[in-house]
């Protein structure tokens, strides 16, 4: 078994340094006066630069928020503690740090005697360091922190190393005393340490001095799991923390301070209770806006409360000055207390005639008096129906009703609630029917307004609505306060709205105002029409108007409708709300919730998704006979649902009635595997080890397992099926044979071959296509596309992209290796980047570890990735190719090209393990990883073909290698032939082969093999006249004539040439003289790479050949000269620059002593070079200009006559008069 030695690391805790360093002595700045206003970034900077600097008594008003970026600027120093008084003002610093591993971020670093009041922090921090809070960092001293609020996004630590943060305050320093009043704080703690280091705070870390917190309070969200080094306000072993009326909405580690609802923080309970009845405005909150209280002194936010007093009980309510109260009136179950019983009606009168709509300016106490009735009326007629009504508009508004039968009211239209006497009871429907058939004006609906504290359940309504005008429901009209609708059904078409004016109609109810409203297992059906134009349309599947709070759960909209894509259409609400479980079969206007299909409806899928799970029986459905799922407790109709499993994962779904089979059969293989089914292939399944079947009997919610073979090559051509070949090796088909038919790219989603009992043991044929993989694997290890192999073979893939890790064992192809496997023909082009550092990384580009039972032969495989360990100690052992290797390992025929940044390691495999053996045969590396090992070959040698040459070695029976040139060494690929430049073996001609040679004139071409060239061409035609030439390529003379130097000079101002006949050699110096055009390519050429001959020597004089540009400093300095249109040649100076031999071309070099301006040309004993005078001859005017020293003195004759001086000049080798 693999081991991994991990050194368990003793924290450097931030403290340790805090708690043992002297307390400084802080001067004086010599401008304590002086407050500074800050409303910009660079404001910040100069106040940071300033009291860094030694003003830290400096005072400094914010006068604007001010956003510093990703720019991290902090006050203060250990040495100039920040001692001023920071306001604020109410504005918001803003900033999003990210320091990498490093910690100790916050805005104010260390302060001593500050104070710092009314300011807001906002942002992110995010590190893998320590030492991290939203406020400050370190406070000394007496400080002073007031109506101030943190909402930072703090994230930090790592593995091994706890983030050690804080909402507010790091550290209270030894003997400081802090006092924090009326503070806020928000943003979260995301600690990235194990879940027992974690350690962090929501207010203060730690408190080694005294800290007392007076009406603060912490609605953040943190990680911490009751860890033991975190605390909701603060810890320490100091001279004490104090808390006075604190309060927190969830726990940080150990539970602080008192707990309050998410209802007492959103609803103003809370800012009224941190007001504490100061008259300055301290604490406010806009209720329905702001989700929590806020230090703050505008008056717009004041919190006033309401107290409803009933025979020694008061019930509370909030609002904002000139509001309604939040939450509705109070019910008189609420008020009544312990002697509410819920068989009697309650009349309720409140002083004053309050009441919802009440305007509140001031805190005021409401008495109600409260009038009990006999409450339960049963409704089974029409006539019933009238009654009820006729009782709860009258003032009787929580009077209980239940229909005991279905009703047809007709057309007569009775409706439940006036806005005096708003519904306030229990009506139950019992799964009774209210059928009507209702045209009239707006707000025709069967409950006109229900309020707070009304239950509707159980009830069907069924029938027709038309209004010529706009509000109407299925159910209700209005509804305030907390309302409860459950197990209802709308089955109702409405038509509403005319041209101009929309019908602003729900399935359910129409319009919802300063509410909490549940609705739980509810059933929209039925129609909307909306007779307006389809711009002007607003309509909703469940309520068309909410304004307070709606939480809907397990409901279903089944309804039709004529929405339009306006915005103004929606399908179950206009505003918003929470969805939980909620399904529809068509939209209306803008989606909301999750789309279900008419077979998921009649399969039954739908149907338990909605019965939730729960023991009570609210849904279901006769699957094969209804359609859609019905609210029913009827036990028949039960639908249970039966999971299909595999390698764990669910991946098909059918569901049976009680005692029945499961309807529409079991699942197929291409069920099973989704898109990774392959329908070559063939597939055997096992349900539940065969006890289960098509006819088996389900009772209850099953889960099947379901195993299966598959027979032939599995085909791989997308990720799914990558995805789907893991899971059946992992499924225990370790032996499945694969082939790659495309490239496939993994993205982010990691999925590996083999586990740690099921190792791989197939043959897999990546047929030459890349693997691409974005692996971020978080702290996991062992992370390779090959988790775990044995008995394997994999070749011709190619794996390419990054794996990230701050772990160990990260590999190009295989993690581990065990028995006898191969590997051929493989390129691992992946770029490994960890961050482990407890010890050596382990990453390897091809195999990580090789076990002692491992037999491993790797033959003709390339590695081109880099590996990058980001620690010191991360980079002491890594391997080009393998790391590990306790076993038997063969190498044939390999090249290590990638790049790392080891300390220590192994370019191939390591071999410090005694009974290991390594061999490697032909093996190449451009550059070690830690110890050399192989044949070191440089990137030239690479991009020539030489090492091409070296990879294919002596075999003849057919091409392994090959490449392009100027390019990287690859595998041979007979669809690459026709490239340019591609050089392969042709085992048919015994010898090495380009089919399409080409030069491009001046640029050079790397040749390191010798080889025939199908067809050569060099894109450069020779002009008449003379030039120079020297080709990589043996070329007959044809069309031109060509001299080498001859045997003897006799002269000092010319140079003698004699004629070469037949085929000119390669890497040879020429001069060629033309009459007329020609061209410098052929067919069947031998391309050379001995250089030997470049350079030819005669008396004096060397005669060299360029096949890459020489550049002019160099020219000069070897005193050479290059021929020039003139037919001369010229020496070559630093003066003129731009005087360089490109590449394929010759020139002269002779000694210093020569001094000679320029050469003539002697061609088999016959000087050439100047010709006749002439009088601005007009073949001349486009060439450079000389003088008679050889000098050029100008690029054009045309250009520059009229600025030369008189006097006779060489163009294009003739003599030219300038008069």
């Amino acid at each position: 078994m693999k081991t991994k030695n991990l050194i368990e690391r003793l924290s450097l805790f931030l403290l340790a340094l805090v708690l043992t360093m002297p307390t400084w002595a802080q001067g004086g700045s010599g401008n304590e006066s002086e407050t500074i206003t800050i409303a910009s970034k660079e404001d910040w900077k100069t106040f940071c630069n300033r009291v860094n600097s030694g003003q830290t008594t400096l005072n400094a008003k914010l006068t604007k928020d001010v956003d510093l970026g990703e720019e991290i600027v902090m006050v203060g120093k250990y040495e100039k503690m920040y001692s001023g008084t920071f306001d604020g003002q109410g504005h918001t610093l803003k900033f999003n740090w990210n320091r990498s591993d490093k910690g100790n971020l916050a805005p104010f670093w260390c302060v001593k005697d500050a104070t710092i009041r009314n300011l807001r922090t906002q942002g992110k921090i995010t590190t893998k360091g320590f030492g991290l809070s939203g406020l400050i960092r370190e406070a000394n001293g007496t400080t002073t922190i007031t109506g101030c609020a943190s909402d930072v996004e703090i994230t930090g630590g790592r593995l091994g190393e706890a983030s050690q943060a804080a909402g507010m305050v790091l550290v209270v320093a030894r003997g400081a005393s802090v006092q924090i009043t009326d503070c806020l704080v928000k943003g979260s703690i995301t600690d990235n340490a194990w879940e027992s280091q974690r350690g962090m705070a929501g207010f203060v870390y730690w408190a080694e001095g005294s800290c007392t917190m007076t009406r603060c309070l912490y609605v953040g969200k943190n990680n911490s799991t009751g860890d033991p080094n975190s605390n909701t306000f603060a810890k320490g072993n100091g001279t004490g923390t104090t808390l006075t009326d604190c309060y927190y909405l969830n726990a940080c580690g150990e539970a602080q301070g008192t707990q309050v609802s998410e209802a007492q923080v959103k609803y103003g309970a809370l800012a009224y209770k941190l007001q504490a009845g100061r008259t300055d405005n301290i604490w406010g909150q806009s209720i329905l806006t702001d989700n929590e209280p806020l230090p703050t002194a505008l008056a717009s936010k004041h919190v006033y409360k309401v107290d409803f007093t009933y025979n020694g009980n008061t019930v509370s309510r909030y609002t904002n000055y000139n509001g309604n109260i939040v939450g509705g009136m109070p019910t008189a179950k609420e008020l009544v207390g312990a002697d509410f019983d819920e068989t009697k009606t309650y009349t309720m009168i409140f002083d004053g005639g309050f009441e919802v709509f009440t305007l509140v300016t001031a805190d005021i106490t409401v008495p109600v008096q409260i009038t009990a009735h006999v409450n339960d009326v049963a409704i089974s007629t029409a006539a019933d129906w009238k009654a009820f009504c006729q009782r709860v508009n009258g003032g009787e508004h929580n009077l209980n009703g239940r229909l005991t039968q279905d009703i047809d009211l007709g057309t007569e239209i009775v409706q439940v609630g006036r806005y005096l006497h708003p519904y306030v009871g229990t009506f139950d429907g019992q799964n009774h029917t209210l059928t009507i058939n209702w045209q009239g004006e707006a707000g025709a609906t069967p409950f006109l307004n229900v309020e707070n504290g009304a239950v509707i359940k159980n009830l069907r309504i069924k029938g027709k609505i038309t209004v010529d005008e706009s509000n109407t429901a299925g159910l209700a009209y209005a509804v305030y306060g907390n309302v409860t609708i459950s197990n209802c059904i709308t089955d109702v078409d409405i038509t509403g709205g005319h041209s101009g004016e929309p019908s602003n109609a729900g399935g359910l109810i129409s319009g919802v105002g300063s509410a909490h409203l549940t609705i739980t297992d509810c059933v929209v059906m039925g129609s909307i029409t909306d007779r307006s134009e389809e711009s002007v349309r607003q309509l909703a599947g469940f309520i068309y108007t909410d304004w307070a709070d709606c939480t809907m759960t397990n409901c279903l909209y089944l309804g039709t409708n004529n929405a339009s894509d306006n915005g103004k259409c929606h399908t179950f609400l206009r505003k918003g709300g929470t969805f939980e479980n909620c399904y529809y079969l068509n939209a209306s206007g803008t989606l909301q919730g999750e789309q279900v299909t008419a077979e998921q409806l009649k399969s039954g899928e739908v149907a338990y998704k909605l019965q939730a799970g729960r023991t009570d029986q609210v849904w279901g459905q006769t699957l094969g006979t209804d359609t859609v799922p019905l609210l029913t407790n009827d036990a028949t109709k039960q639908v249970y649902g039966v999971k299909f499993t595999y390698n764990g994962n669910e991946m098909a779904s059918r569901y049976a009635n009680n005692a029945q089979p499961v309807f529409g059969g079991l699942p197929t293989a291409k069920d099973i595997l989704g898109t990774g089914y392959n329908p070559q292939n063939t597939y055997t399944m096992i349900f539940d080890g065969g006890n289960f079947t098509a006819e088996t009997l389900v009772t209850e919610d099953k889960t099947v397992p379901v195993s299966m073979t598959v027979g032939g090559t599995f085909e791989i051509a997308t990720k799914d099926d990558w995805k789907v070949f893991c899971a059946l090796v992992a499924g225990g088909q370790t032996g499945i044979n694969a082939k790659m038919t495309a490239d496939v790219d993994l993205g982010t989603d990691i999925a590996m071959v083999g586990t740690t009992n099921n190792l791989y043991g197939g043959t897999f044929d990546g047929q030459n296509h890349t693997l691409t993989v974005n692996w971020d694997a978080g702290s996991a290890n062992d992370v390779a596309p090959f988790r775990r192999v044995s008995g394997a073979t994999i070749k011709n893939l190619r794996t390419e992209g990054a794996i990230r890790s701050d772990s160990y064992y990260l590999g190009g192809l295989i993690d581990e290796a065990i028995g006898e496997n191969t590997v051929t023909g493989c390129v691992s082009n992946v770029n490994l980047t960890t961050s482990y550092d407890y010890s050596s990384c382990d990453a390897a580009g091809l195999i990580c570890y090789i076990y002692t039972t491992g037999r491993v032969t790797i033959s003709d495989c390339l590695v081109k990735g880099s590996i990058n360990a980001t620690g010191k100690k991360g980079r002491r052992g890594m391997g080009g190719f393998v790391y590990v290797q306790n076993g038997t390992l063969v190498m044939n025929n390999c090249l290590y090209a990638g790049t790392n940044n080891a300390s220590g390691g192994y370019t191939f495999a390591s071999d410090s393990d005694d009974e290991a053996t390594t061999t490697l045969n032909n093996c190449y590396y451009l550059n070690t990883c830690g110890k050399a090992q192989g044949t070191k070959i440089t990137a030239e040698q690479l991009k020539s073909g030489e090492v091409t040459k070296k990879l294919q070695a002596d075999r003849t029976d057919k091409c392994y290698w090959a490449q392009q040139l100027g390019e990287m060494p690859d595998f041979y690929n007979a669809a690459d032939k026709s490239k340019a430049n591609y050089v392969y073996y042709d085992a048919a001609k015994k010898g090495w082969v380009c089919d399409d040679f080409r030069l491009t004139d001046g640029q050079s071409l790397p040749i390191g093999l010798d080889f025939t060239a199908t067809k050569a061409t060099y894109d450069r035609t020779l002009a008449a006249g003379k030039a120079t030439l020297c080709l990589p390529y043996e070329l007959p003379v044809q069309g031109f004539r060509a001299y080498t130097l001859a045997d003897r000079q006799e002269s000092r101002t010319a140079v003698h040439f004699k004629e070469v006949n037949g085929t000119l050699g390669a890497y040879r110096p020429y001069l060629l003289v033309a009459d007329a055009p020609a061209r410098l390519d052929g067919e069947n050429l031998q391309v050379k790479a001995d250089r030997s001959s470049i350079v030819l020597y005669s008396g004096e004089y060397a005669f060299s050949g360029a096949v890459q540009e020489v550049v002019n400093r160099w020219l000069a300095s070897d005193h050479a000269y290059i021929l020039q249109d003139d037919g001369m040649f010229h020496k070559v100076t630093t003066e003129y620059p731009e005087a360089t031999v490109p590449a394929y071309r010759a020139y002269i070099t002779c000694p210093k002593t020569l001094g000679a301006k320029q050469l003539s040309v002697v061609l088999d004993g016959e000087t050439t070079g100047i010709g006749d005078v002439t009088n601005e001859a007009t073949d001349g005017k486009n060439g450079p200009v000389y003088d008679l020293q050889g000098r050029r003195v100008a690029d054009r004759l045309d250009d520059a006559r009229h600025q030369l001086p008189a006097g006779i000049y060489i163009v294009g080798g003739r003599k030219v008069i300038v008069k």
